[in-house]
């Protein structure tokens, strides 16, 4: 592989993982553990590379591919797959809602979550606050950014005082972690769908994306409008064929596994230098299909 290819391939590596690391970082997952994570998952995909290359799979050839020592090879060779040891992860959210329901310190005389005073400054003797509850279970995290994201999420909430008291922890690390993981599942179906295309793979990974900068607030609302009328028609009607088609798979056996996604995504970008001129063309915005 080429310095170039590296380059890009790094630069693809960091679009994806920018929304990934914002997730971990708030729901406390550390460095170490993603680099643990991610030797395994280099490790299981160079063993398919080898595979499909009809290649040996050895501890060696395993780590000139990936760089990972072959001390950690063998130790995550000698350890069940990665697929059978995957758990769900007690998040941050849940250690503290855990700590705060359970621990003498922050219930009442009901035994219910207290309502805390925000700041480890405010608080009255004998009084453990909110920042006392966070760095209890974690101090890598300011609880400041804890609060406001919760707050956001609604898992809790402030009381007429100020204080910070339970809302709807469950929707917040429930819901809402259970609908980024169906999103996760499509985006890395795109991303093995738009593999696959590249790879000269079999047709039918139908990929489509329109793009547009330099866009007025107005418009975007009218963009996302025009899909969540369009988009959800054309949902409904895809779901119902798929559906059907689970039911004859059921019957004759099936092994096939379908895909797909849609969304409608805007944010604010820094305007280049063209895009301030009155005099510069308007760029065009772009639709593709791979």
């Amino acid at each position: 592989m080429s310095a170039n290819t590296q380059e890009q391939s790094l630069h693809i590596a960091t679009l994806l993982m920018r929304p990934l690391i914002r997730l971990l970082v708030r729901e406390g997952v550390g460095l170490a553990e993603l680099v643990e994570l991610s030797k395994r998952v280099y490790i299981e995909q160079a063993a398919a590379q080898l595979e499909d290359e009809g290649r040996r799979i050895t501890d060696a050839a395993l780590s000139t591919l990936t760089g990972v020592h072959r001390k950690d090879v063998k130790r995550i060779g000698a350890e069940a797959p990665l697929a059978q040891t995957e758990r769900r992860r007690k998040s941050l959210l849940d250690a503290v809602m855990s700590l705060w329901s359970g621990d003498a310190r922050f219930i009442d005389e009901r035994g219910a979550p207290r309502a805390l005073e925000r700041r480890s400054t405010t608080r009255e003797a004998g009084a453990e606050t909110f920042e006392d509850l966070i760095e209890e279970v974690t101090k890598g995290v300011p609880p400041k950014a804890l609060l406001d994201a919760w707050l956001q999420q609604g898992a809790v909430a402030l009381d007429d005082a100020g204080r910070v008291r339970w809302a709807q922890p469950e929707r917040a690390a429930g819901e809402e972690l259970q609908s980024l993981t169906r999103s996760a599942r499509i985006a890395a179906d795109r991303m093995q769908a738009a593999w696959e295309k590249q790879s000269g793979g079999e047709a039918g990974h139908f990929l489509f994306s329109v793009r547009g900068e330099g866009l007025l607030d107005d418009d975007v609302e009218r963009l996302h409008a025009l899909v969540r009328r369009w988009g959800r028609r054309f949902s409904d009607r895809l779901n119902r064929e798929v559906t059907l088609a689970q039911a004859r798979g059921r019957r004759t056996g099936g092994a096939q596994r379908y895909s797909f996604g849609l969304q409608s995504y805007a944010e604010p970008v820094r305007l280049e230098a063209w895009q301030l001129d009155e005099t510069a063309s308007p760029r065009q915005a772009v639709a593709a299909q791979n």
